[in-house]
């Protein structure tokens, strides 16, 4: 005698497990400064845009000079790397050798010092996030892995 299937009832995603999940399904296995940049300009709208991660000046379409602080692209942006550190909990920063002679004058006592001594520092993102959230960093512990990145110091890779 056949057994009646069972229907299961599925919930549905909410729009914030949708979106996780098409974010999870697009990151690839490396973000570099290129596909950061790419990716959040798009969001607003001025395409692939090279320009200062903390709100600095950037030309717009017609050559008109921009802010893009107040903008969507800084917080998606934020959003990729945070993204890329969950699908990927092992992922590594890698120096890319563009970093300039990046000198953290304040002391150990400076948050800023003990984020970025870590970035320079490579190996791995949770590491790293470790001591920027426990230095307060913004955007939940990776602004200053995110403002690397969009600079092209640092990749990250899976």
């Amino acid at each position: 005698m056949p057994q009646a299937s069972k229907k299961v009832a599925q919930a549905t995603p909410t729009a914030a497990q949708t979106v996780a999940a098409n974010v999870a399904a697009q990151t690839g296995t490396t973000l570099t400064q290129a596909e950061l940049v790419a990716a959040a300009h798009a969001i607003h709208g001025h395409g692939p845009l090279h320009t200062s991660y903390h709100g600095g000046n950037c030309t717009l379409p017609g050559n008109v000079s921009g802010i893009i602080g107040g903008t969507p692209a800084p917080k998606a942006a934020g959003n990729l790397v945070k993204a890329f550190a969950n699908k990927y909990p092992g992922a590594t920063v890698k120096l890319t050798g563009l970093l300039p002679a990046h000198n953290v004058a304040q002391t150990s006592a400076n948050k800023r010092y003990n984020i970025y001594n870590a970035i320079w520092a490579g190996g791995s993102l949770a590491k790293i996030h470790a001591v920027a959230k426990g230095n307060a960093a913004g955007f939940g512990g990776y602004a200053d892995v995110v403002a690397c990145v969009w600079q092209g110091w640092v990749t990250l890779h899976k």
